[in-house]
């Protein structure tokens, strides 16, 4: 599985700036062994709590409590080997011949050396007119603990395909801040050309759907052994 082109044609220019200029100053004493790309396969989980689903009154479906625990992952790059765990809820409401739901979820990677924990999210998407899911993504950003404080991993699991698909990045490096969020008037204020994002296909439409409240489940910790 390749990383999406279009993620790559946004950040080439950054990106080849940046490395250029990393290389002209890289200190001497970095531990460039650090960085690294990482793919990697997973397992069935050990256990898995099933998660309460009702129908609200206006037809979204609410998902909370799924739990899958000690799932065994190996990667090329053994610091994220380990058993993962996940917690998750999710949101999703019917289409014309399938469902969609947005699931939050917490992550946490134990091995011998250390541990790995953080946040991100599954997006599926499913049609009664295909056998496979139209979109099984989900992308997580975990923190080291132990003998990787320090370390950022960014990983990206593929669920579409009957075996995932597992693909990871670590860095040293203190997560950027998000920046603000852009209002309406400010991009008004926007003057001049403004070059298009490569392989942009023009302004998305999205239909109004109901009330959507925040079921971030709470970060799995090492002592909750129910935790995912």
């Amino acid at each position: 599985m390749k990383i999406k082109s279009t993620l790559i044609a946004a950040t080439s220019v950054g990106l080849l700036a940046g490395s250029m200029l990393s290389v002209a100053a890289q200190d001497k004493e970095s531990d460039v062994e650090s960085v690294a790309y990482a793919t990697g396969t997973a397992g069935d989980p050990r256990a898995v709590v099933e998660p309460t689903q009702q129908r609200t009154s206006d037809g979204q479906l609410q998902i909370r409590g799924l739990q899958l625990d000690d799932i065994p992952v190996q990667f090329t790059d053994s610091r994220l080997s380990g058993l993962l765990t996940i917690s998750s809820n999710g949101a999703g409401r019917d289409f014309a011949d399938g469902h969609a739901r947005f699931e939050p979820r917490t992550y946490r990677i134990d091995n011998d050396a250390g541990a790995w924990t953080g946040t991100g999210e599954r997006i599926l998407a499913l049609s009664v007119q295909r056998p496979r899911p139209l979109i099984n993504h989900e992308s997580m950003v975990l923190f080291g603990e132990g003998r990787y404080e320090g370390l950022v991993a960014y990983v990206f699991i593929e669920l579409a395909n009957e075996e995932p698909e597992l693909e990871a990045v670590i860095l040293d490096i203190e997560m950027a801040p998000l920046p603000d969020a852009i209002t309406a008037m400010e991009r008004r204020d926007i003057t001049g050309p403004q070059r298009p994002m490569a392989g942009s296909v023009g302004r998305a439409t999205f239909g109004q759907t109901g009330t959507i409240h925040d079921a971030r489940p709470e970060a799995a910790t090492a002592t909750d052994q129910s935790r995912i």
